[in-house]
Protein backbone atom coordinates (compact mmCIF):
# COMPACT_ATOMS: atom_id res chain seq x y z
CA UNK A 1 0.00 0.00 0.00
CA UNK A 2 1.45 3.33 -1.02
CA UNK A 3 0.91 6.30 1.25
CA UNK A 4 0.81 9.77 -0.22
CA UNK A 5 2.70 12.42 1.69
CA UNK A 6 2.90 16.14 1.30
CA UNK A 7 6.09 17.82 0.16
CA UNK A 8 6.35 19.42 3.59
CA UNK A 9 6.43 16.05 5.37
CA UNK A 10 8.88 14.73 2.75
CA UNK A 11 11.10 17.69 3.53
CA UNK A 12 10.98 16.95 7.25
CA UNK A 13 11.78 13.28 6.67
CA UNK A 14 14.73 14.21 4.46
CA UNK A 15 15.99 16.64 7.09
CA UNK A 16 15.73 14.04 9.89
CA UNK A 17 17.55 11.47 7.76
CA UNK A 18 20.27 14.01 6.91
CA UNK A 19 20.79 14.87 10.58
CA UNK A 20 20.86 11.19 11.49
CA UNK A 21 23.48 10.53 8.81
CA UNK A 22 25.59 13.52 9.95
CA UNK A 23 25.43 12.36 13.56
CA UNK A 24 26.47 8.82 12.59
CA UNK A 25 29.33 10.13 10.44
CA UNK A 26 30.51 12.37 13.28
CA UNK A 27 30.96 9.25 15.41
CA UNK A 28 32.49 7.09 12.71
CA UNK A 29 29.27 5.11 12.22
CA UNK A 30 30.17 3.32 15.48
CA UNK A 31 26.98 2.46 17.33
CA UNK A 32 28.71 2.41 20.72
CA UNK A 33 30.14 5.90 20.18
CA UNK A 34 26.77 7.19 18.94
CA UNK A 35 25.03 5.78 22.05
CA UNK A 36 27.73 7.17 24.38
CA UNK A 37 27.35 10.63 22.83
CA UNK A 38 23.56 10.43 23.24
CA UNK A 39 23.93 9.49 26.92
CA UNK A 40 26.34 12.38 27.38
CA UNK A 41 23.84 14.83 25.84
CA UNK A 42 21.09 13.42 28.06
CA UNK A 43 23.15 14.18 31.16
CA UNK A 44 23.44 17.81 30.06
CA UNK A 45 19.63 18.19 29.97
CA UNK A 46 18.09 15.84 32.56
CA UNK A 47 14.87 17.90 32.64
CA UNK A 48 14.17 16.79 29.07
CA UNK A 49 14.36 13.09 29.90
CA UNK A 50 11.37 10.88 30.56
CA UNK A 51 11.88 7.96 32.88
CA UNK A 52 9.63 5.04 33.55
CA UNK A 53 8.20 4.41 36.99
CA UNK A 54 8.40 1.03 38.64
CA UNK A 55 4.96 -0.53 38.87
CA UNK A 56 5.05 -0.70 42.66
CA UNK A 57 5.97 2.99 43.08
CA UNK A 58 3.36 5.52 44.14
CA UNK A 59 4.42 8.80 42.47
CA UNK A 60 3.47 12.01 44.21
CA UNK A 61 3.84 15.64 43.31
CA UNK A 62 3.16 18.22 46.01
CA UNK A 63 1.14 15.69 47.93
CA UNK A 64 -0.97 14.72 44.92
CA UNK A 65 -0.77 11.51 42.96
CA UNK A 66 0.47 11.93 39.39
CA UNK A 67 -2.03 9.36 38.18
CA UNK A 68 -5.55 8.52 39.18
CA UNK A 69 -6.72 4.99 39.93
CA UNK A 70 -8.46 3.22 37.05
CA UNK A 71 -12.13 2.44 37.38
CA UNK A 72 -13.49 -1.06 36.84
CA UNK A 73 -14.96 0.07 33.50
CA UNK A 74 -11.53 1.21 32.30
CA UNK A 75 -9.92 -2.13 33.13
Amino acid sequence: MKTETSSESDSIIRQVRRLKEENAAEHGFDLRRIAAAARSRQKLHPQRMVSRMLLDEKPVLAGQSLTRPATEEEL
